[in-house]
């Protein structure tokens, strides 16, 4: 009994811990899409300088889970609890990097001569991808399962708005010569977006992992 109390208070920390890094990560989204839609150099340097706070968070989760591995040897269940926050933190870790990414593609934005206003889709789809993320981190907190499903079959419509977009700048940049180098940073922005909707599926299978011990190649055949 002493040992499994111990073992439920380090996974309540771990858990903690997860979910103070999903919070962070957030923050660092809302700040990027805030810094796109006011062309922010300001907000987009912030973003950049606080990824190392997110890479911090993720080696001291890791680092957390091998001890608690170390210590208490789980299994069954147990194990796939460990299991699923070691792939979850690697997906928030690779979400934060892609809100830098697009900060990154602000600040080449504000330095090019040429500026247009960013069109509404592209705010869309940054704002469809971190709903992604928040209904993911919100799906794990509460561990429910019917939320983490709806995150996973969203994916679906970021990318088709990311293929729509796309279309839409590539054409763009046939008609308006001079403003290619300003859709080339909005395509980025676009794929990044994109990316991060796809960690934020990521994120949302392995909490279904964690409830029915299923894989994505599994839960797709169910």
């Amino acid at each position: 009994m002493i040992a499994r109390a111990s073992f439920e208070k380090d996974m309540q920390l771990l858990h903690e811990e997860i979910t103070r890094m999903g919070a962070q990560v957030e923050y660092a989204i809302e700040e990027a899409i805030a810094a796109l839609i006011d062309l922010d150099d300001k907000r987009a340097l912030t973003v950049i300088s606080q990824d190392d706070i997110v890479d911090e968070m993720e080696r001291n989760i890791d680092r957390h889970c091998v001890e608690i591995i170390a210590r208490q040897q789980p299994v069954a269940r147990d194990l796939r609890d460990i299991t699923s926050a070691l792939k979850l933190i690697t997906d928030l870790e690779r979400i934060a990097d892609h809100a830098s990414d697009i900060s990154e593609r602000v600040l080449a934005m504000t330095e090019l001569p040429v500026k247009i206003p960013v069109p509404y889709d592209i705010v869309t789809i940054t704002k469809l991808a971190r709903t992604m993320l928040r209904s993911a981190l919100d799906a794990y907190v509460s561990n429910n399962r019917a939320i983490a499903a709806d995150v996973i079959n969203m994916d679906n419509k970021v990318d088709e708005l990311y293929l729509k977009l796309k279309a839409y700048l590539t054409r763009m940049m046939s008609v308006d010569s001079d403003s290619v180098p300003q859709l080339v940073e909005m395509l980025l922005v676009c794929k990044y977006a994109e990316r991060i909707a796809d960690h934020a599926q990521n994120v949302a299978e392995w909490v279904v992992y964690y409830i029915d011990g299923r894989l994505k190649d599994e839960i797709q055949e169910g």
